[in-house]
């Protein structure tokens, strides 16, 4: 029962298969508040440095005297890491979306619409999305993301998405024996043609939750490359601003 719940879960991270492949693996050093055109980057809550609108500079709370240059460079870095965060959480939301979408058809091509697998599903599907959406809300058009939260973000589910998956697993294999019992009570005939049809059912069940990572695949290898247009910024930006050349953002 847990390897199946497992699987499910298995869905859903697939899909956010980003910090599972070695050549994508980046982690955020530090927590951070960003929007358009400010960044922030923190350790603990304190302020590391500060890229506020214009392309100014403060560096542990003292204002930093940046050319012209610099001052457009550090301008570019703060919305290139908005631009970064933004498709991050569209590509996480859009996973949880598509993963809702995949289970529902899956159990409902299996056990049916009304099938008590389809409603547990669709709730802990949308309660990890609204726990998703509470641990990145936006205030003001700045979002504070915690550096645990971009890291492992299969924990921002907890307990709770996985018991939820396991209680939808658990109505599913419900609904799977009081169908092979209805057969067994059937025909010979009967028993074979109703284990064939829920056979099929099964198959197609399983095709669907295959075809859960196509479109989130291809949103997290463009994320794989942003993610990497930004780290060759932020080598430039420790080489032309030696006052941040020690506080590496992303791992």
């Amino acid at each position: 029962m847990k390897h199946f719940s497992i699987l499910l879960c298995g869905a859903l991270l697939s899909s956010l298969a980003l910090a599972e492949q070695d050549h994508c693996k980046v982690n955020l050093g530090y927590d951070i508040r960003v929007s358009e055109q400010t960044l922030v980057v923190l350790n603990e809550e304190e302020p590391l440095y500060e890229i506020l609108e214009g392309g100014h500079l403060r560096v542990t709370g003292e204002a930093v005297d940046l050319s012209v240059g610099q001052s457009a460079l550090a301008s570019e870095y703060a919305g290139e890491v908005a631009v970064l965060i933004s498709q991050w959480i569209t590509l996480v939301s859009s996973a949880i979306k598509v993963t809702n979408e995949s289970l529902d058809a899956a159990f409902t091509t299996a056990f049916g619409e009304d099938s008590a697998a389809v409603s547990k599903s669709a709730e802990v599907m949308k309660l990890a999305q609204q726990k998703f959406e509470n641990s990145t809300r936006s205030e003001g058009g700045v979002y504070s993301i915690t550096a645990h939260e971009f890291n492992n973000v299969e924990d921002s589910f907890g307990e709770d998405f996985n018991d939820g998956l396991q209680d939808a697993v658990l109505a599913s294999l419900g609904s799977l024996f009081s169908e092979i019992g209805k057969a067994m009570t059937s025909s010979e005939a009967g028993f074979e043609e109703s284990m064939e049809d829920l056979g099929g059912r099964l198959e197609r069940m399983g095709e669907e939750l295959d075809a859960v990572g196509g479109a989130i695949e291809d949103a997290a290898l463009d994320l794989c490359f942003k993610v990497k247009e930004v780290q060759k910024l932020e080598r430039r930006i420790g080489k032309e601003i030696p006052q941040l050349a020690e506080y590496q953002l992303f791992r």
